[in-house]
């Protein structure tokens, strides 16, 4: 990739950004110009496997530098390309604007550049370290940053997130073949065809995505869309780990289901259950109370993006049903029971790793699906995303609707 320039803003952009409320992309361009070297490494880590090959060494054989430097070049690849992609498609959606982005892609890229620092400097280190271990130092595989929460999720980071998917699928498969063209030692075998369903997997669900997108989708396809491409990013990034460092499969953590079910039907559907978010095992009394039944009649009347809020909850009936997630429990094994909150969510305990909403949880998580109308009559956005505990048993009640009194202890 060509060497990063610094961008000088003109007045009429300061302006123009000024008015569309973004901020300077000063420390994510200074993110992108120190990370930029990423590219090349990739390209002398590509010769590292070649040699790899020409020597008849399988990566199970191969030094822990060698092995550690195919890695760690590979994070801070993804992750550059991944920061790279986010601003770029809001300078080409905005060109105005150049300098500037908004808030939230801001965030999402410089969460992304930041991490490329630390995979490159370790990724030198092994290149000239055969004994360096990374597995050593850190916990692997490294799972991405967190998706930074936007609704709806900007055109541009769709675009971005599609265009690094294929970039990241194209050097998969070709660390696929150099994979296979290594060699595969025996008793090996059944690891190296879980991989390749790995990848067999998340180019299906790649190129679900970009079946399913165009510029005029509605706003149930576009978070379709959102979902199946942040599932096969993380996929990617954690295949490419693999490929890198094969012995990681040997860990039981490595595999992640990402689920997906039939869709629920939404308000003014036939067959929609206002109370399908509200946990099985408290619904009933739920139903009973005036107060939430308002409640529940407010949250409908807000969702700004029912068919999305519906996606993600038959994500969770999936892997419910495949055993990936049971209810919630505390340590001594009592039960955790419903989130406080409107619309009253079971609390769920992860068994299995597995990815919801475009984000990996990993066993022994505690989370439920936080859904709320309660900032809207200040202005504020409408509230859906997945909540990471631990929780607690609690007394209190939130309504989360003014006209049903607010909270209750």
């Amino acid at each position: 990739m060509p060497e990063q320039q610094a961008v000088r803003p003109t007045l009429m952009t300061r302006l123009a950004a000024v008015l569309r409320g973004e901020v300077s992309a000063e420390t994510v361009e200074a993110y992108r110009r120190a990370g930029a070297g990423a590219y090349e490494d990739l390209l002398t880590a590509e010769k590292l496997r070649d040699r790899l090959a020409g020597r008849g060494a399988t990566l199970w054989q191969a030094r822990p530098g060698e092995l550690s430097q195919l890695l760690c070049t590979w994070n801070a690849f993804a992750l550059q390309t991944l920061g790279d992609q986010f601003v770029e498609a809001d300078y080409t959606a905005v060109p105005r604007t150049v300098g500037y982005l908004p808030p939230v892609t801001a965030e999402q890229a410089a969460a992304f550049l930041g991490e490329v620092e630390q995979w490159s400097s370790r990724a030198r280190r092994a290149a000239r370290d055969p004994g360096f271990d990374v597995a050593a130092e850190v916990s692997l595989p490294a799972s991405l940053p967190a998706w930074v929460e936007a609704e709806p999720c900007p055109r541009a980071h769709l675009a971005a997130m599609l265009a690094a998917v294929r970039t990241m699928r194209d050097h998969v498969q070709a660390a696929q073949a150099d994979f296979a063209r290594t060699g595969i030692p025996a008793g090996k075998n059944a690891l190296a065809a879980t991989v390749d369903g790995m990848v067999a997997e998340a180019e299906g669900t790649a190129s679900y995505a970009e079946s399913l997108w165009s510029p005029n989708a509605d706003a149930a396809v576009h978070q379709r869309v959102e979902n199946s491409v942040k599932c096969a990013i993380e996929r990617y990034y954690l295949i490419g780990q693999l490929l890198a460092m094969p012995a990681l499969l040997d860990r039981p953590d490595v595999q992640v289901a990402m689920v997906s079910g039939p869709a629920l039907p939404v308000p003014g559907q036939a067959g929609f259950d206002p109370w399908c978010l509200t946990d099985p095992a408290s619904r009933a009394s739920w139903k009973r109370d005036p107060a939430a039944r308002r409640a529940i009649d407010h949250l409908w009347r807000c969702d700004p993006d029912p068919a999305a809020t519906l996606t993600i909850q038959a994500q969770i009936d999936a892997a419910l049903r495949a055993e990936a997630i049971a209810a919630g429990t505390t340590a001594s094994g009592a039960a955790i029971g419903n989130y406080y909150c409107c619309p009253w969510s079971a609390i769920y305990l992860v068994r299995a790793p597995v990815v919801i909403a475009g984000r990996r949880l990993r066993p022994g998580d505690q989370f439920t699906l936080d859904v709320s109308a309660e900032e809207i009559a200040e202005g504020g956005p409408f509230k859906r995303a997945l909540l990471v505990g631990p929780f607690h048993p609690t007394n209190d009640i939130d309504y989360c609707d003014p006209a049903s009194g607010g909270r209750h202890g």
